[in-house]
């Protein structure tokens, strides 16, 4: 059959309370019976809701339609208070971090929301956990869960917010720190983790003295970029364009080495 474009708005209640999160669903349709084909996924989060952040950010979307083209299936979700999801932001991040988590839950679950709500999905063979900014931080909090996912994952995180924590999750600094960590003990999780050296959140000597004490670049797993130039927002086309070539790279060398990714 014909390739067809799937894009679908979706709604799913929060693992945290119930809460509606908006999500937009989009992969390519190969097979008549969508759920005998396997595909590859992505999960994208945006920047911090109350500055403007939700999934129509220029980063996300650009993130979003590059994957597409690879042929994954991508979720671009709203964090709870930010487009047409329910609810508010919180103080604390503990809430965003189960939307988030709920998103893989969908995945995992082929689809079903409930038993009277089932999305027809492709079978989801492993699933590339992207974070930027304030997502990116909400990301790292998956290295906790104790749930068993029937699928690889990996983590892509651009821009962490890394001296802005504080602020991001009213000194819950400590807990943000620890999932960072756990990303770093895994023996499994490969990690790509880009920053710009002109980020106005965080300076590129914050950044490197970060992966300094984190002996960062000594751990295999991981793939650190700085990209130069670069600022925050990614505002100019060029910007986009250097991440997206960055991403392609760390996708290529992951296919090479034999990664699920």
């Amino acid at each position: 059959m014909t390739q067809q474009k799937i894009v679908q708005e979706i709604f799913l209640p929060s693992i945290h309370d119930g809460i509606r999160l908006e999500a937009r669903l989009s992969y390519w349709k190969t097979k008549e019976n969508v759920q005998e084909q396997e595909d590859k996924a992505v999960i994208i989060s945006h920047p911090y809701g109350p500055l403007g952040g939700n999934n129509n950010n220029n980063v996300v979307v650009t993130v979003e339609n590059f994957f597409l083209r690879k042929g994954y299936l991508t979720l671009a979700f709203n964090f709870r208070g930010s487009g047409k999801s329910k609810g508010r932001t919180s103080w604390t991040g503990e809430p965003e971090n189960n939307d988030f988590r709920t998103m893989l839950n969908f995945l995992a679950n082929s689809g079903k929301i409930s038993d009277d709500n089932i999305v027809i999905i492709p079978k989801i063979s492993g699933v590339i956990i992207i974070g930027y900014s304030y997502g990116s931080l909400m990301a790292t909090s998956l290295t906790s869960s104790p749930t068993q996912y029937p699928f690889t994952t990996s983590f892509v995180l651009i821009s962490l917010p890394l001296s802005v924590i504080w602020f991001l999750t009213f000194f819950r600094s400590s807990a943000y720190q620890t999932n960072l960590q756990n990303l770093l003990s895994s023996s499994s999780t490969r990690v790509l983790f880009i920053f710009g050296d002109s980020d106005q959140f965080t300076r590129a000597s914050k950044y490197k003295q970060w992966i300094k004490d984190n002996n960062v670049l000594g751990n295999e797993r991981w793939n650190v970029v700085e990209l130069k130039g670069v600022d925050h927002f990614f505002v100019y086309q060029q910007m986009e364009d250097v991440l997206i070539d960055v991403i392609q790279k760390w996708l290529q060398v992951d296919s090479t080495s034999g990664s699920e990714n």
